[in-house]
């Protein structure tokens, strides 16, 4: 299975980490439909590579969304979405107003 394109935004100006963004963003896209369970998900070191950030970064926001049931990782495999987990909000994602000049998007399509 192909990993999935998704475009992440993130804001390096906002108070908010970004590893939580990106797992907002994320647990937004599994939550909308963007990502469905099945999607593979890019490996932590190529998506901090794509995005501009530290491993660090991608690491964190993928063991938390591990731990809220949002995404499993299969040994020797890849990350993958799981099935959207109980009770999650089936709402749009929030969108907050980014100046371009201050937003990073990235297309997490196989390059």
């Amino acid at each position: 299975m192909a990993e999935t394109a998704l475009a992440v935004v993130l804001d390096r100006a906002s108070a908010e980490p970004l590893a939580v963004q990106l797992a907002d963003a994320l647990r937004a896209a599994a939550a909308d439909g963007r990502l469905r369970s099945g999607d593979r998900l890019p490996s932590t070191r190529a998506l901090a590579e794509r995005l501009g950030v530290s491993r660090t970064v991608t690491a964190a926001a993928y063991e938390q969304l591990h731990a809220e049931g949002w995404i499993a990782g299969r040994h020797g495999s890849g990350t993958y979405v799981t099935t959207t987990p109980p009770g999650a909000l089936k709402s749009k994602a929030r969108r907050a107003a980014v100046p371009a000049a201050q937003a990073h998007v990235v297309d997490l399509a196989h390059a």
